[in-house]
Protein backbone atom coordinates (compact mmCIF):
# COMPACT_ATOMS: atom_id res chain seq x y z
CA UNK A 1 0.00 0.00 0.00
CA UNK A 2 1.29 3.45 -0.94
CA UNK A 3 0.58 5.32 2.28
CA UNK A 4 2.04 8.58 0.96
CA UNK A 5 -1.19 9.05 -1.04
CA UNK A 6 -3.17 9.34 2.21
CA UNK A 7 -1.74 12.80 2.71
CA UNK A 8 -4.57 14.08 4.93
CA UNK A 9 -4.58 11.15 7.39
CA UNK A 10 -4.52 12.29 11.02
CA UNK A 11 -5.35 9.08 12.91
CA UNK A 12 -4.42 5.50 12.07
CA UNK A 13 -5.61 2.67 14.31
CA UNK A 14 -4.32 -0.83 13.56
CA UNK A 15 -5.12 -2.25 17.01
CA UNK A 16 -5.82 -6.00 17.18
CA UNK A 17 -4.35 -6.68 13.74
CA UNK A 18 -2.79 -9.71 15.35
CA UNK A 19 -1.34 -11.18 12.12
CA UNK A 20 0.40 -7.96 11.06
CA UNK A 21 4.13 -8.73 10.89
CA UNK A 22 5.56 -5.48 9.56
CA UNK A 23 4.68 -2.02 8.32
CA UNK A 24 5.46 -0.61 4.87
CA UNK A 25 8.27 1.96 4.83
CA UNK A 26 5.95 4.40 3.07
CA UNK A 27 4.03 4.85 6.33
CA UNK A 28 6.61 7.47 7.33
CA UNK A 29 5.26 9.72 4.56
CA UNK A 30 2.06 10.40 6.51
CA UNK A 31 3.13 13.93 7.35
CA UNK A 32 -0.17 14.91 9.04
CA UNK A 33 -0.48 11.80 11.23
CA UNK A 34 -1.04 12.69 14.89
CA UNK A 35 -2.29 9.43 16.43
CA UNK A 36 -0.91 5.98 15.60
CA UNK A 37 -2.18 2.93 17.48
CA UNK A 38 -0.76 -0.56 17.04
CA UNK A 39 -2.09 -2.09 20.26
CA UNK A 40 -2.09 -5.90 20.43
CA UNK A 41 -0.32 -6.40 17.09
CA UNK A 42 1.19 -9.57 18.52
CA UNK A 43 3.17 -10.52 15.40
CA UNK A 44 4.79 -7.12 14.86
CA UNK A 45 8.54 -7.64 15.29
CA UNK A 46 9.94 -4.30 14.16
CA UNK A 47 9.09 -0.80 13.01
CA UNK A 48 10.26 1.07 9.91
CA UNK A 49 13.82 2.40 10.48
CA UNK A 50 12.74 5.92 9.52
CA UNK A 51 9.68 6.08 11.80
CA UNK A 52 11.05 9.29 13.27
CA UNK A 53 10.11 11.08 10.05
CA UNK A 54 6.49 11.40 11.21
CA UNK A 55 6.75 15.11 12.08
CA UNK A 56 3.22 15.60 13.46
CA UNK A 57 2.92 12.47 15.61
CA UNK A 58 1.56 13.22 19.10
CA UNK A 59 0.48 9.75 20.30
CA UNK A 60 2.13 6.39 19.63
CA UNK A 61 0.63 3.27 21.21
CA UNK A 62 2.59 0.02 20.89
CA UNK A 63 1.02 -1.67 23.92
CA UNK A 64 0.93 -5.48 23.83
CA UNK A 65 3.18 -5.76 20.78
CA UNK A 66 4.62 -8.83 22.44
CA UNK A 67 7.12 -9.66 19.66
CA UNK A 68 8.59 -6.18 19.35
CA UNK A 69 12.24 -6.57 20.32
CA UNK A 70 13.64 -3.11 19.69
CA UNK A 71 12.79 0.44 18.67
CA UNK A 72 14.44 2.22 15.74
CA UNK A 73 16.92 4.91 16.80
CA UNK A 74 15.05 7.45 14.66
CA UNK A 75 12.14 7.34 17.08
CA UNK A 76 13.91 10.00 19.15
CA UNK A 77 13.24 12.47 16.29
CA UNK A 78 9.48 12.49 16.97
CA UNK A 79 9.69 16.02 18.30
CA UNK A 80 5.92 16.46 18.82
CA UNK A 81 5.34 13.13 20.60
CA UNK A 82 3.48 13.59 23.89
CA UNK A 83 2.18 10.09 24.72
CA UNK A 84 4.24 6.92 24.21
CA UNK A 85 2.79 3.62 25.37
CA UNK A 86 4.83 0.41 25.35
CA UNK A 87 2.97 -1.61 27.97
CA UNK A 88 3.63 -5.38 27.91
CA UNK A 89 6.23 -5.30 25.14
CA UNK A 90 7.75 -8.41 26.70
CA UNK A 91 10.68 -8.76 24.27
CA UNK A 92 11.87 -5.17 24.56
CA UNK A 93 15.27 -5.26 26.27
CA UNK A 94 16.50 -1.69 25.84
CA UNK A 95 15.58 1.79 24.70
CA UNK A 96 17.34 4.16 22.30
CA UNK A 97 20.26 5.87 24.05
CA UNK A 98 19.07 9.34 23.02
CA UNK A 99 15.47 8.92 24.19
CA UNK A 100 15.84 12.17 26.12
CA UNK A 101 15.50 14.07 22.84
CA UNK A 102 11.72 13.56 23.02
CA UNK A 103 11.30 16.98 24.57
CA UNK A 104 7.51 17.13 24.17
CA UNK A 105 6.88 13.80 25.91
CA UNK A 106 4.37 14.03 28.77
CA UNK A 107 3.50 10.35 29.34
CA UNK A 108 5.77 7.30 29.02
CA UNK A 109 4.34 3.88 29.87
CA UNK A 110 6.78 0.96 30.01
CA UNK A 111 4.69 -1.15 32.40
CA UNK A 112 5.36 -4.91 32.26
CA UNK A 113 8.26 -4.66 29.82
CA UNK A 114 9.59 -7.68 31.67
CA UNK A 115 12.97 -7.88 29.86
CA UNK A 116 13.87 -4.22 30.20
CA UNK A 117 17.01 -4.20 32.34
CA UNK A 118 17.99 -0.54 32.36
CA UNK A 119 17.04 2.96 31.28
CA UNK A 120 19.26 5.23 29.17
CA UNK A 121 20.82 8.08 31.17
CA UNK A 122 19.34 10.59 28.72
CA UNK A 123 15.85 9.79 30.02
CA UNK A 124 16.38 12.43 32.72
CA UNK A 125 16.29 15.08 29.97
CA UNK A 126 12.56 14.55 29.41
CA UNK A 127 11.77 17.90 30.96
CA UNK A 128 8.01 17.81 30.23
CA UNK A 129 7.40 14.25 31.49
CA UNK A 130 4.53 14.09 33.98
CA UNK A 131 3.63 10.38 34.05
CA UNK A 132 6.22 7.59 34.04
CA UNK A 133 5.07 3.99 34.52
CA UNK A 134 7.55 1.16 35.01
CA UNK A 135 5.41 -1.20 37.09
CA UNK A 136 6.19 -4.86 36.49
CA UNK A 137 9.60 -4.26 34.89
CA UNK A 138 11.01 -7.28 36.72
CA UNK A 139 14.59 -7.02 35.43
CA UNK A 140 15.07 -3.32 36.18
CA UNK A 141 17.81 -3.07 38.81
CA UNK A 142 18.36 0.68 39.12
CA UNK A 143 17.42 4.13 37.91
CA UNK A 144 19.74 6.77 36.44
CA UNK A 145 21.63 8.64 39.16
CA UNK A 146 20.23 12.01 38.03
CA UNK A 147 16.62 10.81 37.98
CA UNK A 148 15.68 13.81 40.12
CA UNK A 149 16.10 16.07 37.09
CA UNK A 150 12.61 15.03 35.96
CA UNK A 151 11.20 18.16 37.55
CA UNK A 152 7.75 17.95 35.92
CA UNK A 153 7.07 14.39 37.10
CA UNK A 154 3.72 14.01 38.87
CA UNK A 155 3.22 10.22 38.80
CA UNK A 156 5.90 7.52 39.11
CA UNK A 157 5.03 3.82 39.18
CA UNK A 158 7.81 1.38 40.12
CA UNK A 159 5.53 -1.27 41.61
CA UNK A 160 6.64 -4.90 41.30
CA UNK A 161 10.09 -4.03 39.98
CA UNK A 162 11.35 -7.14 41.77
CA UNK A 163 15.07 -6.47 41.21
CA UNK A 164 15.12 -2.79 42.05
CA UNK A 165 17.53 -2.67 44.98
CA UNK A 166 17.88 1.06 45.59
CA UNK A 167 16.62 4.49 44.65
CA UNK A 168 19.01 7.25 43.58
CA UNK A 169 19.39 10.00 46.17
CA UNK A 170 18.35 12.59 43.57
CA UNK A 171 14.80 11.24 43.66
CA UNK A 172 14.13 13.50 46.65
CA UNK A 173 14.24 16.47 44.24
CA UNK A 174 11.07 15.44 42.40
CA UNK A 175 9.20 18.37 43.90
CA UNK A 176 6.04 17.98 41.78
CA UNK A 177 5.59 14.26 42.47
CA UNK A 178 2.12 13.43 43.80
CA UNK A 179 1.80 9.65 43.26
CA UNK A 180 4.70 7.25 43.89
CA UNK A 181 4.08 3.50 43.74
CA UNK A 182 6.70 1.08 45.10
CA UNK A 183 4.56 -1.88 46.16
CA UNK A 184 6.10 -5.31 45.57
CA UNK A 185 9.71 -4.05 45.25
CA UNK A 186 11.07 -7.06 47.16
CA UNK A 187 14.76 -6.12 46.96
CA UNK A 188 14.38 -2.50 48.03
CA UNK A 189 16.23 -2.24 51.35
CA UNK A 190 16.00 1.44 52.20
CA UNK A 191 14.79 4.85 51.10
CA UNK A 192 16.84 8.05 50.73
CA UNK A 193 17.49 9.65 54.14
CA UNK A 194 15.81 12.91 53.09
CA UNK A 195 12.85 11.16 51.50
CA UNK A 196 10.45 13.57 53.19
CA UNK A 197 11.55 16.31 50.78
CA UNK A 198 9.72 14.71 47.85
Amino acid sequence: MEFEKLESLVELDLSDCSKLGHLPDSIVDLSQLKTFRLTRCHNLENLPPELGKLPSLVELDLSDCSQLGHLPDSIVDLSQLQTFQLTRCHKLENLPMELGKLQSLVELDLSHCSKLGSLPDSIVDLSQLKTFRLGGCHKLENLPMEFGKLQSLVELDLSYCFNLGRLPYSIVHLSQLKTFQLSGCHKLKNLPVEFHET
